[in-house]
């Protein structure tokens, strides 16, 4: 099946009866289509069982529970297929979301979320691993949603744009220089097209999110451009999406090769927000709340762009470098993040799979740990290679 983009508002209705109200058997019909292509999570845990209890709901949480799923319902490539609408949706809908995320975050037992930004500076230094990670292109972030807010799936425009000014508020007030460069058409501080492109081109701002299917149908991109924006630090080192999969995604970027000055960063950065007035919402079990359950627990993904010649065969063979990092607890991928591709040198973005159960110090050190095993088979297959 080729995926068409669809907003939320329009893929939802092929779910309603003449009522207008949740008809769980067309929910059915069209999960048991999509499991010929690809069963994911949501498709998975979407029981029999599980529609009795939907079933007891209000007719307003039944309404919530589908556009949790049309992410997933929309998608024939999905792999987890659902988004939170609200904070509370983990806990009201915990009867579908819970096995979902357990299976997917490989919990076992009774695993509560901690958190540990104890994170040591000249410890985790690229260079021990190999003299030439002189200058690495090393990032951080953590997604972020602020108390008493929908999430982007559910939020309204007028909702956005309030969330993007009440941001601008706080940029004002944590005191580290920098600017807030805004999408909204009438804003302030709107940028043109022009300027926003260049900011995609440098890899800081997102791009048009009008053009994935798992955002429109899901309600993330619904109201695009308005309430979305980036604020970037005067030295170009600290950024703050607004209004993407997240209300917030808060990035470091760091050229060099200590990944603890990373951490650094993105922690000064995170506590200046907090300093703010603003508070996190947060899950007592599951950490940092997000719009997708996969970046539930501390939110953080950390990672480098590395070259991988050989592994890849020259960048002809991603397969291989993304199945050998798997070994490690790793994920690669393209030089652009997830769906993009690695060049002729075999550059990929590296960074842990792991977000829940493990703490933002531990995150760093696996890194750096599967980093270490990713140049050993780098360096080896580079010998082979020549001595053949």
């Amino acid at each position: 099946m080729e995926q068409k983009i669809v907003f939320k508002e329009e893929a939802r209705k092929a779910f309603l009866d003449a009522d207008g109200n949740v008809d769980f058997g067309k929910v059915q019909e069209k999960w048991t289509e999509l499991a010929k292509v690809k069963v994911s999570l949501g498709n998975k845990y979407f029981t029999p069982e599980v529609v009795e209890q939907v079933k007891k709901l209000s007719a307003a949480d039944q309404q919530r529970f589908l556009d949790v799923m049309m992410g997933g319902l929309a998608n024939d490539d999905s792999s987890v297929g659902v988004y939170a609408t609200r904070p509370e949706d983990y806990d009201v809908f915990s009867f579908y979301l819970q096995p979902l995320i357990r299976e997917y975050h490989k919990i076992e037992g009774e695993t509560k979320q901690e958190h540990d930004w104890n994170i040591p500076v000249d410890e985790y230094v690229l260079t021990k691993i190999d003299p030439k990670l002189e200058k690495v292109s090393m990032r951080a972030r953590v997604a972020r949603n602020v108390k008493g807010w929908n999430l982007p799936p559910l939020m309204s425009k007028e909702e956005r744009i309030n969330f993007e000014n009440k941001m601008v508020q706080a940029f004002e007030n944590f005191g580290i220089k920098g600017k807030y460069h805004s999408l909204t058409p009438g804003h302030k501080d709107q940028i043109t097209q022009e300027q926003a492109d260049e900011l995609i081109k440098r890899h800081f701002l997102f791009n048009d999110m009008t053009t994935d299917n798992h955002l429109t149908s899901s309600g993330v991109a619904s109201d695009w451009p308005f309430g979305r924006g980036i604020w970037i630090s005067e030295d170009e080192t600290k950024m703050i999406w607004v209004g993407e999969e997240d209300q917030l995604r808060i990035i470091s970027i760091v050229q060099g090769n200590d990944l603890g000055k990373v951490d650094q960063s993105l922690h000064q950065l995170l506590t200046g927000i907090e300093k703010s007035g603003l508070e996190f919402a947060e899950h007592p079990v599951y950490g940092v709340i997000t719009t997708c359950p996969t970046n539930m627990g501390t939110g953080k993904r950390q990672s480098i762009l590395g070259k991988f010649p050989n592994i890849t065969n020259g960048g002809k063979d991603e397969k291989k470098l993304k199945d050998i990092a798997r070994q490690f607890g790793l994920q690669a991928r393209g030089m652009g993040g997830e769906h993009s591709a690695m060049d002729h040198e075999g550059t990929a973005d590296i960074s842990p799979s792991a977000r829940f159960g493990v703490t933002e110090a531990v995150v760093t050190k696996r890194l750096y740990e599967g980093l270490i095993k990713l140049y050993e088979i780098e360096a080896q297959l580079g010998k082979e290679q020549q001595q053949a």
